[in-house]
C-alpha cells in the first residue's frame, strides 16, 4: 500500500519571520495538546537520544504539553519530560497516522523525531535542542530552563520580577537585553524591534536610562501583541491596518518609516555576530 503524504501544518514559521518566538511555541503547544494529551505513545524515535530511552516511552501516556518562553515541554505520566527548542532551523508538524505500508518510506527518509499516538504522529527535523529529562528534579537543574525569566505568555506574568531582572543589566543596551531569555522569556527579533518602535525607545539606550514605568509599558505592549497573535494564528502582525505592511519596522531596512518617512535602519546587537534590530532614527531618537 502506497503511503500518501498527509496534510500537515508547519508551525515554527510565522509569515516572513525565520525564527520562532514565544507566540510561535505557544501556538505549537496548542496544536499538539489535542493530538497528544491523554493518549498513549505507540512509537517514539528521536536522534540522538539513545534507542533504549525512546523505546521505554512506548506505553506511557502524554499528560501535558507546555510552552515556556521559546521552549516546548512534553510531559509523560512517569515524570519524564521531552524538551524541544527549535532555534532558527527546527521544524515540527502534526501528521495523520501513516498506513502500515509506509514503513519502507519512513526508513528512506526518517525524521529526527517521530512521536506517535493512536491516530496521529508528530515529526520534526533540524531540531538543535532535543533532550529527554528524567524527572522534575532534572528539569529544575537544567540551566536553560531553570534560568528562564518570566514568560510573557504565562497566564500570570510576573511583571515586577521581569523588571527586577532587567535592572541587573543596567549598562546593557535595551535591544540586546530584551533578547536575553534569562531576563524575560519569549521575545525575539520581531517583537524586540516592534515594541521598541511603538514605545519610541532607541534600541541602543542603556537599561539604566529607562524608567520602570517605561519598562512596564514595553512589556505590556509585548504581552498584548503576542497574545493577539496567538489568538489569531495567522501571519505575525504588529501593525493592524487595512493596507500596507503588517509590521512597523522589522525587515524594512532602507524603507520609509510609516510614521515620519525617515529611512529605517538595521543594526546588530548582542554577542557576536549579533542579532538584527530595526528602528526609526527619527521616531526613536
Amino acid at each position: 500500500m502506497r503511503w500518501k503524504t498527509p496534510t500537515r501544518s508547519v508551525v515554527n514559521a510565522r509569515g516572513s519571520a525565520p525564527v520562532p518566538e514565544g507566540d510561535s511555541i505557544h501556538i505549537l503547544a496548542g496544536k499538539l495538546r489535542p493530538v497528544l494529551v491523554g493518549r498513549v505513545v505507540t512509537r517514539f524515535e528521536a536522534r540522538p537520544l539513545p534507542k533504549a530511552a525512546t523505546d521505554d516511552l512506548v506505553g506511557h501516556e502524554v499528560v501535558a504539553v507546555e510552552a515556556r518562553g521559546k521552549n516546548l515541554l512534553v510531559r509523560f505520566d512517569d515524570g519524564r519530560v521531552l524538551h524541544v527548542h527549535l532555534k532558527m532551523l527546527g521544524r515540527m508538524r502534526v501528521e495523520a497516522q501513516r498506513a502500515e505500508g509506509a514503513r519502507a518510506h519512513f526508513r528512506r527518509a526518517p525524521p529526527q523525531i517521530a512521536l506517535e499516538v493512536e491516530g496521529a504522529r508528530v515529526v520534526g527535523n533540524r531540531i538543535p535542542v532535543l533532550r529527554l529529562l528524567r524527572s522534575a528534579a532534572a528539569e529544575a537543574r537544567s540551566p536553560d530552563l531553570a534560568g528562564l525569566g518570566p514568560d510573557l505568555l504565562a497566564e500570570t506574568f510576573d511583571e515586577s520580577g521581569a523588571i527586577a531582572r532587567l535592572r541587573t543589566k543596567g549598562e546593557t543596551e535595551i535591544g540586546a537585553a530584551l533578547m536575553n531569555q534569562g531576563l524575560v522569556a519569549g521575545i525575539g527579533n520581531v517583537y524586540k524591534s516592534e515594541i521598541l518602535f511603538l514605545e519610541k525607545i532607541a534600541p541602543r539606550t542603556p537599561l539604566a536610562q529607562v524608567r520602570d514605568e517605561a519598562l512596564a509599558k514595553l512589556l505590556a505592549r509585548a504581552r498584548w501583541l503576542m497574545r493577539k497573535n496567538v489568538a489569531a494564528r495567522g501571519p505575525r502582525t504588529t501593525r493592524f491596518a487595512l493596507a500596507g505592511p503588517n509590521k512597523w519596522v522589522y525587515g524594512r531596512a532602507g524603507r520609509a518609516c510609516l510614521v515620519c518617512r525617515a529611512a529605517i535602519v538595521r543594526i546588530y546587537q548582542g554577542p557576536p555576530p549579533g542579532r538584527s534590530t530595526y528602528f526609526c532614527p527619527r521616531c526613536q531618537s
